[in-house]
């Protein structure tokens, strides 16, 4: 049985491969972990920032993906459900720390977006496509996690703000202020070093 992409109402690319894992297919399920691989790791660096064990909670993500992907009610796309137990395995490993923390329903803090700021390379550098990247680059790295989250599941992944709502477990209005913090954070920090043209 198949499920509609909720966002284009079209057949996403994982539904046929999770129909074949629901029959019985084991090889399937290194399909799905084939397709997402990239992009749960980079949601986990977007929520964790740089983490040195980002590749052990990836596998520890699709070992609860395939502990619980039978139960899947489809409610929601794949990817929905899928970022969502990501972000419960970050939660999990921050208590684990004891570092307990709201990952994404805290304000936004001055502080940190100075220090985004203080990270992006300065005027000074010329600024080809490559170092233009670059920078842009740097900027979305050093945003607190609540704007990375938002700004990758929006602009790369596609999500819709019920979508995000329900991955980052806020309301949508949360999600909606979240991302335009996040969208006048970056352009405050890349405007001055890339000139307002670009």
């Amino acid at each position: 049985m198949q499920y509609q992409d909720r966002n284009n109402g079209s057949l996403a690319p994982e539904n046929a491969i999770i129909g074949r894992f629901m029959n019985g297919s084991e090889s399937a399920f290194a399909e799905l972990v084939d397709l997402y691989k990239d992009r749960i790791h980079q949601f986990i660096i977007c929520v964790l920032g740089p983490d040195r064990e980002a590749e052990d909670l990836a596998q520890e993500v699709f070992i609860q993906i395939y502990r619980s992907l039978r139960t899947f009610k489809r409610e929601s796309s794949f990817s929905t459900w899928a970022y969502a137990v990501t972000r419960n395995v970050c939660r999990h490993r921050l208590r684990a720390r004891g570092r307990e923390m709201r990952l994404f329903s805290g304000g936004e803090e001055s502080g940190d977006l100075l220090k985004a700021a203080a990270a992006v390379p300065g005027p000074g550098s010329s600024l080809e496509t490559k170092e233009t990247k670059a920078v842009i680059r740097a900027a979305v790295e050093a945003l607190p996690p609540i704007h990375r989250a938002v700004l990758f599941l929006n602009c790369w992944e596609r999500l819709s703000y019920e979508e995000i709502s329900r991955v980052l477990d806020i309301p949508v209005g949360t999600v909606r202020s979240r991302l335009h913090n996040a969208m006048a954070a970056l352009a405050g920090i890349i405007k001055p070093v890339l000139g307002p043209e670009k």
